[in-house]
């Protein structure tokens, strides 16, 4: 084995040529905006299949790769050392196979098992020695050549060629290694494994709609009986009542809650829904209830350091003279619902709270064992299951051939009425190729547990679950597995995980298609399948955030556990004595310290990491240096600090495998290396951090040579840090935000460089210092900059100085580029006097957030003909002195959904007959003061056809009490007068006053500062 890779001098490697880890991203320009991908069924499988690492392969399918990379005319090595190569190629491949195999088989054999552990962890050890030889070879290739090169390499000679040894010695351990596991599997006859047929080819489907997957099948009546119970005898409805919801996970407890929630949120002036899940962060949960209450701090108040006790003492005095809902999601204890219970006044305004838990007696002490408030969830009739698991499939009822009747029964009686287990069976059902044929349906009923229908359990819930997961695609499984990484009740960011997907090497990279579309369109897969739950929406109908059910992370984690693929730790204490190779580690830290930092770190092998995720209070680091075959680094830690706020990531230097790097630490000083250059095979670089308003924060410096991170795919920065110059040699980028406008002209200047952005967050905030001249200036530059754009897609502007006003109106026709925008935000401060005419150019935009000073003429006229805009945001930030007409006709505002606008006097708001014909949701955000002179409501409200919601929110300050409930109740007999009867959610906050210039503010300041959304 000595001499595979001794291949520095000339005699041994006689290319200079040296083949790059991840070669920089050269695919054909992106189809932007997709929900899935459109390519060949052939060329999606290829692509699935090829060169990745997985849960069940472990690293073997990307080190095969690799291998094949080192026999080809760019590696030229001695007969010797291609021989050995060959060798470790040919075995491998054929325990690749097998793990393929006992992937697909539903109850290995242990034995099999045993192996397959033994074959992964074999596959990441020796493409960890690969990446590292290769990474060095590529450094190496960097430097200067030349007469200056040659006297650099030569002075560097003798200690690479000794490095070198010391990599074919570990490699030829490796290879014994390899030999020793082959033999092993013939000695023991492994290969008898014989694996169930895979039925699962799926191409990416559509978004699937959840909402009819979760819609009111069963829940109708519940709802209305526990409304009943909330207010009927035996409590008099002036005095608090605490009704508890028990139920075996999967139930459908949590949707219940919900719709109770929504159905009587605007009878209650304050209103919070909050989970508190096994390991409860009591604080900030109470933060959270605080926060959707309505509760505003103190000036000069963080709230986000207050102590335990006083988030109780402060949410117990805002709550004291208020009617309020609360929802305790997920209780696990009756010690964290006692604490929560002292927070929460018992006044007399008839306030009510909805506690969900599995366990009946945390039910009982919820309620003070009044047994009469303790709901226990029954499981959905034979009619409503049916109901639910046939729409999935079908989409309706009727659509079910006759011959599946007899499978179909049997199937749900063993999903045993409950929701989860239904929506998960029919998804799995629903997304094979061929649904109809008897065989499927007769393959998954057998599959299904047979004690589940009589006595429902977790063991009989996980045979359920389980059975989704079998039929996931080898690609699929890998992803669901990584979700083990976040914590509990976490919700997903879409875009985070998707790129963490690529960073891990779970998605081929070299097919000729997008890794990131590749990941979305799995992404959406998990979620048509119901394997993940859907959170926020964007306005186009695209997922950009999941949740995991606790039952499927329950599994999942079960799962990672038994193929080492991810290790779940809440204490650092947890590291000392671990017996396997850690892969993967999320950590969930709240009292780490130094001392048990350094135990750790000191008592287990951290270099072999791949991903690293830190959650947590804690402030607590590990050395980032140890881990140098780390691909994803993210620490979020939660809350704010309390003493010392700098958090040390200048050991990341040395992590020259990192891809994704994300960084949330708010009111913490993120110390960053000097340089960062040599991590050449990052692709995300994300820091969110806010700043401590009522404390000073140094602020983040930049590495100064970032510009030379020639795979840098997305940087996100607060918009106050300061970009280095040069930023326009970062040609490869697609993401830039926040680009201040405190950075120098020169990289403003660079902007125009950066022509594969698609998205781009430009912003004037708070710490911005510039004259008049030189923010004109700026803005000058930024619009010439974004002519050269040519694939824009969404555009956001922030703004919170007034100087920046006015200065885009120099911007008075658009480039041909920004045709194809698809977002536009300008956001806070105006960037328009009024809305430009070149808007009404922009005809694939779908989301438009405008503020402006005025609406005149027909400003909302150019509005009306965008042909794909679904949300539409409008600020008038001065209040009008003439009608605001919402014109009516065929074709105006044809697909405009959502509505909201913010405006000093809606009375001035008019909406035509037949105008907005598809919107669903209207928002109006408007001052109370003055109603009693010139307050009236939006005259034609009746008139949107579509409408399903009104929410409404009344800026108090300055108004009387006479003028705050008029506003209120007027809005109300509009809703009520609406031929579709829309939901009314009408908030009067007496701590906002909606943004407006009054004229005689024009000279001075440039307007009152108040809050604004």
């Amino acid at each position: 084995m000595r001499g595979i890779f001794l291949c520095l001098g000339s005699h041994l490697f006689q290319s200079s040529a040296c083949l790059a880890l991840g070669r920089p991203h050269t695919a054909p320009q992106r189809k932007l905006h997709t929900v899935t991908l459109r390519a060949s069924k052939e060329r999606k499988e290829e692509a699935m299949e090829a060169a990745v690492v997985s849960a069940s392969g472990g690293a073997m399918g990307s080190l095969l790769r690799k291998l094949g990379e080192l026999l080809t005319a760019e590696y030229k090595l001695l007969k010797e050392a291609k021989g050995q190569i060959m060798f470790l190629k040919a075995e491998l491949e054929s325990m690749y196979v097998f793990l393929k195999k006992i992937s697909d088989s539903e109850e290995p054999d242990e034995q099999d098992k045993c192996w397959a552990k033994e074959v992964r962890e074999l596959s990441y050890d020796i493409e960890d020695s690969i990446s590292e030889f290769m990474l060095r070879v590529e450094r190496d290739s960097s430097k200067p050549h030349g007469f200056k090169g040659f006297i650099t390499r030569s002075t560097k000679l003798l200690t690479t060629m000794n490095t070198r040894h010391e990599i074919a010695k570990e490699f030829e351990g490796l290879k014994i290694r390899v030999k020793e596991a082959s033999e092993r599997r013939k000695r023991y006859k492994i290969d008898d494994t014989v694996p169930k047929q895979n039925n699962t080819t799926i191409d990416p489907r559509l978004l699937a709609l959840h909402a009819e997957t979760t819609s009111l099948v069963g829940v109708k009546g519940p709802r209305d009986q526990l409304i009943q119970l909330m207010d009927g005898e035996g409590v008099p409805a002036h005095q608090l009542k605490v009704l508890s919801i028990v139920g075996f996970g999967g139930l459908g407890k949590t949707t219940l809650a919900n719709e109770i929630y929504h159905k009587l949120e605007e009878k209650f002036q304050s209103r919070a829904f909050v989970s508190v899940s096994q390991k409860p962060n009591i604080r900030k949960i109470l933060r959270r209830i605080l926060s959707q209450a309505g509760f505003v701090a103190p000036k000069d108040t963080n709230i986000e350091m207050w102590e335990e006790s006083e988030l109780i003492i402060a949410l117990k005095n805002f709550l004291l003279d208020k009617r309020y809902l609360i929802v305790i999601d997920d209780i696990w204890d009756a010690s964290a619902w006692d604490i929560i219970r002292c927070a929460l006044p018992e006044n007399t305004n008839g306030s009510r709270v909805i506690t969900t838990t599995r366990i009946e007696a945390v039910a009982r002490a919820c309620c003070s064992n009044h047994i009469e408030c303790v709901y226990k969830m029954k499981a959905l009739g034979d009619q409503d299951s049916r109901s639910l698991f046939l729409k999935r499939i079908f989409g309706s009822e009727d659509m079910c051939p006759s011959y599946l009747n007899e499978v179909s029964s049997e199937i749900l009686k063993k999903c045993g009425g409950l929701p989860l287990a239904i929506i998960t069976t029919s998804s799995l059902l629903a997304n094979q190729p061929n649904k109809l044929k008897k065989e499927q349906w007769e393959y998954v009923q057998k599959s299904l547990g047979s004690n589940f229908e009589v006595s429902p359990s977790l063991e009989g819930m996980r045979q359920i679950l389980n059975l989704s997961y079998i039929n996931l695609p080898h690609y699929l499984k890998t992803c669901m597995l990584y979700l083990g990484i976040y914590p509990e009740d976490y919700t997903i960011d879409k875009n985070d995980l998707t790129r963490q997907w690529v960073a891990e090497g779970f998605i081929c990279r070299d097919r000729g298609i997008d890794p990131e579309d590749i990941a979305k369109s799995y992404f959406n897969e998990l979620i048509n399948r119901s394997m993940i739950q859907p959170v926020d929406t964007d306005y186009n109908g695209e997922v950009i955030s999941c949740r995991v059910h606790d039952m499927m992370l329950d599994l999942i984690l079960h799962k990672s556990r038994e193929e080492n693929f991810i290790t779940i730790m809440d204490d650092m204490q947890d590291m000392t004595g671990h017996q396997n190779k850690i892969r993967r580690i999320s950590l969930n830290l709240d009292d780490a310290t130094n001392d048990t930092a350094d135990t750790a770190a000191r008592s287990v092998q951290l270099s072999q990491i791949r991903t690293l995720a830190r959650f947590g209070t804690s402030s607590q680091l590990l050395s980032f240096k140890l881990f140098k075959h780390l691909r994803v680094l993210g620490v979020e830690i939660s809350g704010w600090p309390n003493s010392d706020p700098s958090l040390d990531f200048t050991g990341i230097r040395h992590l020259f495998q990192l891809r994704f790097l994300k960084i949330v630490a708010n009111g913490y000083h993120v110390v960053l290396p000097s340089k960062i250059g040599d991590l050449q095979q990052l692709e995300t670089f994300d820091i969110g951090n806010e700043v401590d308003p009522f404390r000073p924060t140094r602020l983040p410096k930049l590495p100064s040579d970032i510009f030379n991170l020639s795979r840098l795919l997305h940087l996100a920065v607060p918009g106050y840090v300061i970009l280095p110059d040069r930023i326009g040699n970062m040609k490869s980028l697609r993401t830039l935000g926040q680009f201040g406008l405190g950075n120098s002209l020169d990289s403003i200047k660079g902007l125009r460089e950066l022509t594969n952005l698609t998205n781009l967050e430009i912003s004037c905030g708070n710490h911005y210092s510039k004259s008049g001249y030189e923010t004109a200036v700026r803005c000058w530059e930024v619009v010439h900059a974004l002519e050269n754009l040519c694939n824009l897609r969404h555009l956001h502007i922030y703004s919170r100085n007034d100087l920046v006003r006015s200065c885009f109106d120099v911007w008075r026709s658009v480039p041909a580029y920004l045709f194809h925008l698809q977002s536009f935000h300008a956001n806070y401060v105006s960037c328009f006097s009024r809305v430009p005419k070149w808007f009404g150019q922009l005809h694939s935009i779908y989301d438009l957030v405008l503020t402006v000073q005025e609406v005149l003429e027909d400003d909302v006229g150019i509005l009306s003909q965008l042909p794909s805009l679904i949300h539409l945001f409008l600020h008038i930030r001065r209040a009008p002195e003439a009608k605001i007409i919402i014109p009516g006709g065929s074709g105006l505002f044809p697909v405009l959904k959502h509505f909201r606008i913010i405006c000093g006097r809606i009375s001035y708001l008019t909406f035509e007959v037949e105008t907005m014909p598809k919107l669903e949701r209207l928002e109006l955000y408007f001052n109370a003061e003055g109603w009693d002179r010139y307050g009236a409501v939006p005259a034609g409200i009746e008139h949107l056809p579509s409408l399903k919601e009104i929410s409404v929110d009344i800026g108090g300050i300055g108004a009387n009490e006479s003028d705050r409930r008029a506003a209120e109740s007027a809005l109300r007999d509009t809703a009520d007068m609406h031929p579709r009867r829309p939901v009314a959610n009408i908030k009067v906050d007496n701590g906002a006053k909606w943004v407006v210039d009054e004229p005689e503010e024009e000279e001075g300041n440039g307007g009152s500062s108040s809050s604004s959304t």
